[in-house]
C-alpha cells in the first residue's frame, strides 16, 4: 500500500473477511479481550468494525486521537465474541501534509502499517488475517499511470519503487489511488502459526459489504439537543430583530 503525499486524512482499510475467520476460528469463536492499534508516524486515527452476517455489530477498538508515540495494550471495556465466518475491518486515516512523496507500506518508522493487534482466547491457529489489492489490480492501476498519465513505472519494478516514481500527488490522483483500493478486489493471508496458509482460494476476492452499519452515535443528550435549538433559534431572531 502507498498514502499519497500532502493528504490530511487518506483512509486505508484491511480485512479479516469471513472466510478467513469460517476457516480459522473454533466453531464456538473467540473472545477477544484486548486490542493494540497500530500504525507509524503519519496515522492520526484508528478504528476496528465488527460484522456478522452483513449486520454490523459494535465498534471493536477505536481511537480517534491516535499517537504512535502513545499506543498501547487497551484491555476493552466489554469482551467481544467474534465467531467463524464475522467479518472485521479496520481502518487507519493517515495525515502526510509534511511529505513529497508517497508513504509506502512497510516496516520501518518512516514507511507505513495499519494493524489491529488483538488478544484472545481460547488460542487457535489464525495467527494472521491480512489483506492486499490484488496483484492483478495493482499491475493494471501502474500500466494505467504509465499509459494515461506519463509516469516512469517499470513494470520490472516491485511495487514501492513504482509508487515512489509517481508525483506530484494531484488531488486526481489521490482520488484514483482511494479508488484503488476501495473498490478493487484483494488477496488475503490467511495464514496458521507456522507461516502457511488455511487451504482456500484467497487471489482475487472482492471486498465483503456491511449492509445494515450501526446507527450514528448520539454525541448530546435528546434533552439538551433541544435546548441548544431553542437558544440558537432564539439568538438568531435576536440578532435579525437587532439588525
Amino acid at each position: 500500500m502507498a498514502i499519497p503525499a500532502g493528504q490530511e486524512a487518506f483512509p486505508l482499510t484491511g480485512y479479516c473477511i469471513p472466510q478467513c475467520t469460517g476457516v480459522g476460528l473454533p466453531e464456538d469463536g473467540i473472545v477477544v479481550f484486548g486490542s493494540q492499534l497500530h500504525t507509524h508516524l503519519t496515522g492520526v486515527a484508528v478504528w476496528t468494525r465488527h460484522s456478522r452476517r452483513e449486520v454490523e455489530l459494535p465498534v471493536l477498538n477505536r481511537d480517534l486521537h491516535y499517537s504512535t508515540h502513545f499506543q498501547e495494550i487497551r484491555i476493552l471495556h466489554r469482551p467481544v465474541k467474534v465467531l467463524p465466518g464475522d467479518f472485521l475491518e479496520t481502518t487507519c486515516i493517515y495525515n502526510t501534509m509534511d511529505k513529497l512523496n508517497a508513504t509506502i507500506g512497510g516496516h520501518a518508522i518512516t514507511d507505513e502499517m495499519c494493524v489491529n493487534y488483538m488478544h484472545y482466547y481460547p488460542a487457535t491457529e489464525l495467527e494472521v488475517c491480512k489483506s492486499a489489492v490484488s496483484n492483478l489490480a495493482l499491475e493494471n492501476y501502474f500500466k494505467f499511470e504509465r499509459r494515461w498519465d506519463n509516469m516512469s513505472i517499470s513494470y520490472d519494478s516491485p511495487p514501492r519503487a513504482n509508487y515512489l516514481s509517481i508525483k506530484p500527488w494531484t488531488p486526481l490522483r489521490a482520488s484514483a489511488l482511494n479508488a484503488l483500493y476501495t473498490e478493487s478486489p484483494i488477496s488475503m493471508q490467511c495464514n496458521k502459526s507456522d507461516g502457511n496458509r488455511f487451504q482456500g482460494d484467497w487471489e482475487g476476492l472482492p471486498i465483503p459489504k456491511i449492509r445494515v452499519p450501526l446507527p450514528k452515535e448520539q454525541r448530546i443528550c435528546p434533552k439538551i439537543q433541544k435546548r441548544v435549538n431553542k437558544i440558537m433559534a432564539y439568538k438568531k431572531y435576536f440578532y435579525r430583530n437587532a439588525k
